[in-house]
């Protein structure tokens, strides 16, 4: 049991990460871009959005790995 939990933190963990990288590279990116002026100005408004989307999606999966909830469940098993 404990270690079907620990498997299910590890996967949330993971989703984590992988949540991470989908929407903070492209923010950065875009942020990057913008700053270097190949990007319009308003570009900075889509990147802040995705970024403040991928944290809360970030931290979310993150309670849920120190819980030992797996990425697709509400509760433990």
């Amino acid at each position: 049991m404990a270690f079907r939990n620990f498997l299910d933190g590890a996967a949330s963990f993971g989703a984590a990460l992988v949540t991470s990288a989908i929407c903070g590279l492209p923010a950065w990116f875009t942020v990057r871009a913008t700053m270097a002026e190949i990007a319009p100005f308003w570009a900075y408004a889509p990147a802040g959005i995705l970024a403040l989307i991928g944290g809360i999606l970030t931290l979310a999966f993150l309670r849920k790995s120190f819980g030992g909830v797996a990425p697709t469940r509400q509760r433990r098993r």
